[in-house]
Parts: structure tokens; sequence; C-alpha cells
């Protein structure tokens, strides 16, 4: 098991998130301990640790874990490993540590035989690993365990900061809307950092203390106001040929499950596909508009190339600078619906993806809603149509000039004194 000194330590910190909004969270809080030289270990899934090794962050995944090396949980992860596209960011050895790993838990936790039964329910919303992060918090000697809102390992965390009896912090990405039925309990976490103060209200109505909800912000979303970030967002519209007066659309996609995670409400996989199909559509046919398509890392699809006027973003081109070269941006519910607001663009959502509850931007008075896909062209035409200057402003959430991470790290700092 690695660990990473930095310096003497305040307290060793337990870092643990999965990858896409919820490592983007986390990562400005593990350079602003590197640049402190505060200790820290992080346990990164999924596509976080791909994440990290690009700003230089160091990280573990399930695969460091010693118990990983057993020969019955290499097996389990082989075995369900095995219906997994090879060639993604996240490597085999890592998907099979972590399968491995979560699927013993759940054994060891509730037998084989309904081990089984509950993953082929839930698949891996089944796995809760308490006793796993317990070891990892021991083994590290972790002093704190900061995590976000994501179910399974981050929970998991938490959790068992909470028995072990060191104090944890979540960091909540946008409304808890969902994860509220968890981290709404007491004794859920020491402090929960959200994102403004309709959030905050939100767990107050749970039950939760008001000394318990700090209002942060989102640390994720600290470098759209960025100077630098403004100015690299235009480079990028100049080089792109974006500046040429056409109004340029992003379709920020998201996969669209089976069935919801939480509540097992049925979804359409098809929909983002779907959405770009009409998207493409009224392209073809409003010769003043232009579509960037922008997939989500953890999404498989081939671009179709030869569209006129269509264009791909690869991951790799920053969101936050993207979003400074666009015009207005299309999401279902993804995070990106609500950078896009804070970098005062306009923002459409699909608002029968099985996710618009979990984020109702529409409802927040974040984006412009449509209930079908057919009524995207018209959105779209009626929005270029208005000059509302204001929309969009980050001053709508309460925290124009400040930063999520200091934020963040101050609520940290302020638990390891206590």
């Amino acid at each position: 098991m690695s660990e990473f000194k930095m310096g003497k330590p305040k307290g060793k910190i337990l870092l643990v998130a999965y990858g896409g909004g919820h490592v983007a969270m986390l990562a400005p809080i593990a350079l602003a301990l590197m640049e402190a030289r505060r200790e820290f270990v992080f346990l990164a899934m999924t596509t976080a640790r791909e994440h990290l090794e690009r700003l230089g962050i160091p990280s573990i995944g399930f695969k460091d874990f010693p118990e990983a090396q057993s020969s019955t949980v290499r097996q389990r992860g082989l075995a369900l490993a095995s219906d997994i596209p090879r060639g993604g960011s996240v490597s085999l050895e890592e998907s099979v540590a972590y399968l491995g790993l979560n699927f013993q838990a759940l054994v060891e936790e509730h037998g084989e035989e309904r081990a089984n039964a509950l993953y082929s329910k839930h698949g891996r919303q089944a796995f809760l690993p308490v006793n796993l992060l317990k070891s990892l918090i021991r083994r590290v000697g972790a002093s704190i365990v900061v995590a976000t809102n994501s179910p399974r390992a981050e929970q998991a965390a938490i959790v068992a900061a909470g028995e072990i009896g060191i104090p944890s912090v979540c960091v909540i990405d946008m409304f808890a809307l969902q994860e509220i039925a968890w981290i709404g309990q007491s004794g859920y976490a020491d402090r929960l950092c959200v994102l403004n103060e309709q959030v905050k209200s939100l767990f107050l109505e749970a039950g939760r203390e008001p000394s318990e909800i700090i209002v942060t912000g989102n640390p994720a979303f600290d470098s759209l106001m960025d100077e630098s970030v403004k100015i690299a967002g235009q480079q990028m519209r100049e080089k792109r040929g974006w500046g040429d007066g056409l109004i340029t659309i992003l379709w920020a996609s998201q996969m669209e499950p089976q069935r919801h995670p939480f509540d097992g409400r049925v979804g359409d996989p098809e929909l983002p596909r779907k959405v770009e199909a009409q998207l493409r559509i009224f392209i073809k046919s409003n010769k003043r508009f232009r579509l960037v398509v922008r997939y989500h890392p953890s999404e498989h699809v081939q671009f179709a190339q030869g569209s006129e006027r269509v264009e791909l973003s690869v991951s790799s081109e920053p969101i936050d600078v993207l979003l400074h070269a666009v015009d207005l941006v299309v999401v279902s519910a993804s995070t990106v619906g609500l950078q896009a607001f804070i970098a005062g663009r306009q923002v459409i959502s699909v608002d029968c993806s099985i996710w618009a509850k979990d984020a109702p931007f529409s409802q927040m008075g974040i984006s412009h809603g449509v209930q079908e896909i057919g009524e995207l062209s018209r959105a779209i035409l009626d929005i270029t149509k208005r000059q509302d200057s204001d929309h969009g402003r980050v001053s709508r959430l309460g925290l124009e000039g400040t930063s999520a991470t200091q934020h963040v790290v101050q609520v940290i700092n302020s638990l390891l004194k206590m």
C-alpha cells in the first residue's frame, strides 16, 4: 500500500472519490493540500485515477489493497469483469480488484447465496464495503475521511470513519435529492459541504443540525470564473473557428441507465443518442448553428463523422475552457449544466431523462427544460432570440468571488483541531 509523505502533517487525510464530477470536486482539495505540504492518501476509483494523474496528484486504487492479491478475490473479480469492454481508461487489473474485493465484502456480510442474489438484482449498487474501508483507514493511519455524495465505496468510507470514531466530511456536488435518504440521516458525516443555501435548507428539513451543514460551493467549479480560463475559452473559440457568427451548441452527453440506481424507475439507455440525432437534424436545417458533441468519459460511442457543422470535443479538452468557448449548452442532468450556468451560458435540459429529478435544473432556474426531445428545436430558437445578459451569472448561487476549495479545506482543518 503506497503512502505519500508531504511534510509534517496536521493529521493524515483520506480522500475517496469515483471519477467524473466526484473526483473533480476533491482534486482541487488535494492540490491545495499538496501546496500546503499536508499529508494525504487519495483512493481513486474508476476513471478518477486517470484524472488525478493528469494533475500530478498521487493516488491508490483497489488493486493496491493487499487483500486484492487473494486468489478468491481475483477469481471473483475476473468473472465479474468479463463483460467490461477492454481498452478503457480503467485497467483490467483495477476492475478485477474493485469488483472482487467489493463482492467478497458482500459475501462476508451476507453469505454466498444472499450476495449472489443481491448482485444479480442490484449490480454494483449492492456494494457497501464498510469493513474494507475500515481496514484502509487503519492501514494508512487516517485522522479524517473526505468523500463526496456518491454511494458504494464513498458512502462506505464515511460510515467506516464514524464506526472507527474519526471525523468525516461529505462534499456534495449539486442537490443530493436522492442521496439525502442517507446523507440526511443524523450521524452520517460530521460536516456536509453544500452548494448553496437552497441545498442547505433541504438538509435542515431532513433533520440535520445547522452546525453540520456548511455552504462552501463546489470546488470543481472554482476554475470556471478564473480569468485565465475565460481567456483560454476565447482562444479555443478562435482556434476552432467558432467565432464566425454561428451559434455554437454543446451537447454534453451522459449515460442513461435501464433502471434508476436508487428508486428503480425505468430509463431509456438510447436517450443520449436520440438527443444527439435530434440535434443533428436541427443543425442540418438551421444554417446559423453549429453542434459540438461531448461524450461522457464512461460512454463508449463512435462519433459519426461527415456531418456539416457537427464536431467532436474530446475528453482531453478541459470542460471549463470549453464552456467559455460555446454559446449554448444542452444536457440531460449532467453536472455540466450547472457548470455552464455558472460560466454564464444558456442551458437547455432534457427533462424526460431518468436523472431529471436528481438534478432539477429547470425548477432551480438554471435551465430551460423540455419534456420531449421533439421540443429541442423550438427551445433552441426561442432561447437564442433572448438577450438576457444576466442569465447564468454566478452571483445567482450567492458565492461570487469565493473559493469553494479553501472553504472545504477550512472545514477539514476545523475538524482536525477538535
